[in-house]
C-alpha cells in the first residue's frame, strides 16, 4: 500500500495547481462537489466540506469563469479513487480518475490548465 494517498508516485503526467479552486458539480444532482485543487487531463484533486464515497463512478461539469461569457462549462465521467481529511481537518480531498471525456471537452480542459494553472 503507498504511503501517499494522492497517488502522485503512481502518476505519470505532472498535475497543474490552478490560481483558482473551480467549482465542480455533480451532473446527477446539481449539487457541488467541490473545488479543483490540481489537475491534469487523466485526473484531478477535489477539496470539499464533505467526504466522497471512493470507487464510484461520476458525471461531472467544471464551471470555467470566462470574461467574454459569464462561464463555461467542462463535462466529464470521472472515477473517485481515494479520499481523505485535507490539511484543514474540516475539509476533505479526494482524487479522481477521467474516464470519458469529449474531443471538445479535453481541448477546453487543457486551455484551462494553459489560463489558471501557476
Amino acid at each position: 500500500m503507498s504511503s501517499d494517498p494522492s497517488g502522485a508516485e503512481k502518476r505519470r503526467l505532472k498535475r497543474w495547481y490552478l490560481v483558482m479552486y473551480l467549482r465542480v458539480h455533480n451532473q446527477d444532482t446539481g449539487q457541488l462537489l467541490g473545488h479543483i485543487v490540481d489537475i491534469n487531463k487523466e485526473g484531478m484533486r477535489l477539496v470539499s466540506d464533505q467526504a466522497v464515497p471512493v470507487n464510484q463512478t461520476f458525471r461531472l461539469w467544471v464551471d470555467v469563469p470566462k470574461e467574454s461569457a459569464s462561464h463555461q462549462r467542462i463535462q466529464l465521467d470521472v472515477e473517485s479513487l481515494w479520499c481523505g481529511r485535507d490539511v484543514n481537518p474540516d475539509f476533505y480531498d479526494t482524487g479522481f480518475r477521467i474516464h470519458t471525456i469529449s474531443t471538445q471537452a479535453l481541448l477546453q480542459l487543457q486551455l484551462l490548465i494553459e489560463e489558471f494553472k501557476f
